[in-house]
């Protein structure tokens, strides 16, 4: 027993050290935020999403919904799972410091996390250990550790599908494939962005057994559908009976017509987001709060009603979308919540000004410019710099090495999340990112490598 510890930290010293460098930034960075807020807790993590109160009226009064009054209308936006493991770990605890205290630690073993998957993927140690390194010190993450965002759960249970699912390439049993599809149902429970990926995997375990296809594989894949969707049909038939429609949630009709229409509308004309959103929503004589799966058809079908005649305006989104996907740094977001101020405001969003009017947007800069602006810019060149190194290693690798299913999956993913985020229009932010920051960073970092290795005209391969 004497020996077994040291042999444990000595074994997994970096895992460790990697741990710790994320939970003192996390620690640091809520502790800085408790502070600005005057010591008040609730205002320290409380999000906008609505998952507080949920969780609040779940711990009080057993009911899913963000009102704080009777009658409570069933929410039919959040899925299920995050707000009762808040609730549940209030009811348990009787204080939302011990919740706080659990996202932390959570937040802080993502990176850990982070760094054994990408050490599945790929062969060069020194990767892994610049994926995790990176995700513990990346400010934006360590903000989400501790407000009431899905983000931090949902990427836990995220990162251990992915650990199964990896490991299932190497070790075809039906118990990696079969808790990679419990911790991908979880994940869905917590944030369904990844509901369509159940009809993506059994294509990649296909292709990479193809060679040797046999009934146990197809039992492997039956498997793994019917269990992710025993995970969720409870859900599936809660809102059926809320809202007489069967889906995880009302969202892509809500984003598609409250983010993604306005945000075509104000690319085409040239005018303001809030104004489109505003005349669309006069329009209709609605304000978001009506969407909900019974009638999700048709917002999503006068969405589409309303920018078929933009495609202009459509072809914009995207390209912004894509842009602000790879290079968001979501610093002011962090200095909102350390109540850091910048003085002075861009009169339009800064990436779309920079192109439309760059003489005004310098001259903008050059008067509101302060310590915190000059690290809001350095924090957005580093993202831009990570999305072209990001670029660059994904070209290189194509032509160096071999694919794995592992990266294939890799790329497929940070593909998946980019294009499932076009919806969210001008609403995109570095969130959104979160799930696949791991990947990118890997690349990124055989990107670098290997140009490091270009400039000091070393022709030999890069050391495992």
């Amino acid at each position: 027993m004497n020996m077994a510890i040291p042999t444990f930290f000595k074994k997994h010293k970096i895992a460790i050290i990697i741990f710790l460098a994320a939970l003192l930034v996390r620690a640091l960075l809520f502790f800085i935020s408790f502070n600005h807020n005057g010591g008040n807790l609730l205002n320290t993590i409380s999000g906008y999403d609505g998952y507080y109160e949920i969780s609040r009226n779940l711990a009080d009064n057993g009911v899913f919904s963000v009102d704080s009054e009777a009658p409570f209308a069933p929410h039919p936006l959040r899925p299920p799972l995050y707000p009762y493991y808040l609730a549940g770990l209030l009811v348990l605890f009787g204080s939302y410091w011990v919740v706080t205290i659990f996202n932390l630690i959570i937040a802080s073993l993502l990176p850990v996390l982070g760094f054994f998957i990408v050490k599945q993927a790929i062969a060069y140690e020194r990767i892994s250990i610049a994926a995790g390194f990176a995700m513990a010190l990346e400010p934006f993450s360590a903000l989400l550790s501790f407000i009431f965002y899905t983000e931090t759960f949902f990427i836990f249970l995220f990162f251990i599908f992915l650990i199964f699912f990896f490991k299932y390439f190497k070790e075809n049993s039906l118990r990696n494939i079969a808790w990679a599809s419990v911790f991908l149902g979880l994940a869905t429970l917590v944030k369904p962005t990844t509901q369509y990926l159940p009809i993506v995997i059994p294509i990649l375990i296909l292709w990479h057994f193809r060679k040797n296809i046999s009934k146990k594989t197809f039992y492997h894949i039956a498997s793994f559908a019917v269990i992710f969707l025993m995970l969720i049909s409870p859900w599936l038939y809660r809102n059926y009976e809320e809202f007489g429609a069967v889906g995880m949630t009302a969202q892509p009709a809500f984003n598609l017509y409250m983010y993604f229409t306005p945000t075509v509308l104000s690319l085409d004309k040239g005018t303001e987001y809030k104004k489109e959103l505003a005349d669309l929503t006069a329009r209709d004589g609605v304000d978001g709060t009506e969407i909900n799966l019974s009638n999700s058809d048709y917002f999503i079908s006068r969405s589409l009603n309303e920018i078929k005649n933009h495609p202009i305006g459509i072809i914009k989104s995207l390209g912004v979308s894509a842009v602000t996907f790879f290079t968001h740094d979501g610093v002011l977001t962090v200095f909102k919540h350390l109540n850091i101020t910048i003085p002075g405001r861009f009169p339009k969003p800064a990436f779309m000004m920079f192109f439309n009017s760059p003489i005004q947007f310098f001259m903008t800069i050059w008067s509101i410019l302060t310590v915190p602006l000059i690290a809001v810019i350095l924090m957005k060149l580093f993202w831009v710099f990570v999305t072209a190194i990001f670029l660059l290693g994904v070209v290189l690798f194509m032509r160096k090495e071999k694919f794995s299913p592992q990266i294939i999956s890799a790329l497929f993913l940070v593909a998946y999340f980019a294009a499932t985020t076009f919806i969210n229009g001008l609403g995109i932010n570095a969130r959104f990112r979160q799930p696949v920051n791991l990947f990118i960073f890997m690349f990124a970092a055989y990107g670098l490598l290997n140009l490091k290795q270009s400039l000091s005209n070393r022709q030999a391969p890069l050391s495992k």
